[in-house]
């Protein structure tokens, strides 16, 4: 009932956990391949609007970590790889 009464109140369940081997799904480095990084903290966020996300911190593996921009990855920027557990 929990994942039902999250729903119904506009939570969105964490598609990664701490320890997820992902990848992106826009940035990429020099050659053209996605960065690849391991999920570090996971955040519920809130706006004024009320509406949910769960944001990101990712500890990129190798390539591009340089050059980023932003710090804040979202559930439709990352693609799962392996799951932390399977490691």
């Amino acid at each position: 009932m929990n994942s039902l009464t999250d729903e119904l109140l506009g939570i969105k369940q964490a598609k990664f956990d701490v320890g997820d081997l992902v990848k992106t799904r826009a940035a990429t480095d020099a050659w053209g391949m996605p960065w690849l990084g391991i999920i570090t903290k996971v955040t519920l966020i809130k706006n004024r609007d009320g509406d949910k996300k769960n944001v990101y911190t990712v500890d990129w593996v190798a390539g591009g970590e340089a050059d980023i921009l932003w710090y804040d990855f979202y559930d439709e920027d990352l693609d799962l790889i392996q799951p932390g557990a399977n490691c």
